[in-house]
């Protein structure tokens, strides 16, 4: 009997200490894969002309950004116009603004609400994506939505133009809203733009909570290319906002279209989600090898459903570090300011193709707002590049 209580005594210490590494295995993955909770700062006090906002890292930087209101609403601030430090307060001039700013709003780099805040020709679609419809924003140039002639739009003179469209992905966390930013300058281009919604984002079907980091979402932006191919696109671009360039990497590998993809641009990209994900632990102080547990819970196909996702995700095969067979010539705009996708994985991958990738550096920027401080700079550095795209597919 003493051998027995031994044995049962050592499967209950088993059992507790395995339900205890899944428990930390599932918070670990769920900083990777799940929404975060919204941060939002007081307003002190607002008119017409400008907000006032306690002092913090964000309220201070230089450029452009959104405030998303408790409540209906959105407000574009832009350049500082008052710092009191002693009161603890900047006042930054409002750009544009919609509903009643609230008492307390949240910091992003969106600044435009929707395709209607930017006065262009626009209208949504709903994708039929896989898992349900799922609604898109085409934005096309003409009168209203094209650039001024002034500002050195490419539209007609280059006779591919008409025939291009721009697919924006947005990435983790986040929605489409994030990738009207590259909008404007595909518009300078005289492209016709396309701004999809996939699984999980809040907009699209339903399908968990979790992310997969691309390798079930990018069959909803698949669908995308389907609606610009059969509206007349000859030439893809697929433009990728951080996890959109792993939907970027899973298209250029099983999209039907993917020859007809002419470039592709990737703006603060995840390259690599072991790199990023070990950096990000680091700053959060966790041990190496929980996140090492982590990356492989969620690759192995038993473990993945117990740590919270529907089918294995192997971070090692969407890393473009592993380049794709077929690499289309590649614009990559980064900063090494970023603290939540490491650039040097950007600097890595450019270095490894310098006849095919670009990488532009922007000024010192957090994650994904390189346009928000020099949209000016950040424009032209995709219309700049975009000149010499070749009127052929992909390069590699």
């Amino acid at each position: 009997m003493t051998i027995v209580w031994w044995v049962l005594g050592a499967l209950v210490v088993l059992a507790a200490v395995s339900l205890a590494v899944l428990v930390v295995l599932r918070k670990v993955v769920g900083r990777i894969v799940l929404p975060g909770g919204h941060r939002w700062t007081p307003v002190i006090e607002s008119d017409a002309d400008s907000v006032r906002l306690p002092i913090t890292d964000d309220t201070v930087r230089p450029g452009e950004y959104g405030l998303w209101h408790d409540g209906p609403g959105h407000t574009t601030v832009g350049p500082v116009l008052e710092v009191d430090e002693a009161a603890g307060f900047v006042r930054r001039a409002v750009v544009r603004t919609t509903g009643a700013v609230s008492s307390r709003v949240r910091w992003s780099g969106h600044v435009y609400p929707d395709p209607a805040a930017m006065d262009v020709d626009w209208s949504e679609v709903s994708l039929p994506t896989p898992v349900g419809p799922a609604p898109a924003w085409v934005v096309r140039p003409g009168p209203d939505g094209a650039a001024r002639p002034d500002r050195g739009a490419a539209q007609g003179a280059d006779p591919a133009a008409a025939r291009t469209w721009a697919v924006h992905v947005h990435g983790i966390r986040t929605t489409r809203v994030t990738a009207l930013r590259t909008v404007p300058a595909a518009l300078e281009l005289g492209w016709t733009s396309i701004v999809p919604s996939f699984r999980g984002d809040g907009e699209a079907p339903w399908e968990g909570r979790a992310s997969h980091l691309g390798t079930r979402e990018w069959a909803d932006v698949e669908v995308a290319l389907d609606h610009a191919v059969a509206n007349g696109a000859e030439r893809l671009v697929i433009v990728g906002w951080s996890m959109g360039a792993t939907i970027t990497h899973e298209l250029l590998a099983r999209s039907a279209h993917r020859d007809r993809v002419a470039g592709i641009v990737l703006v603060a990209p995840a390259l690599d989600w072991a790199v990023t994900v070990r950096s990000q632990a680091r700053r959060a102080g966790l041990p190496g090898p929980v996140v090492g547990a982590a990356l492989g819970a969620m690759a192995t196909p038993v473990l993945c459903r117990l740590v919270g996702l529907r089918s294995p995700v192997d971070v090692r095969e969407l890393s473009w570090l592993r380049a794709p067979r077929r690499l289309p010539p590649t614009l990559l705009i980064h900063s090494t300011g970023d603290t939540t996708v490491p650039f040097s994985a950007s600097q890595e991958f450019a270095d490894a193709h310098p006849g095919t990738v670009t990488l532009a550096v922007s000024e010192p920027a957090e994650h994904a707002w390189e346009r928000n401080v020099d949209a000016v700079w950040f424009d032209r550095t995709i219309t700049n590049w975009a000149s010499g795209l070749a009127h052929t597919g992909t390069q590699e």
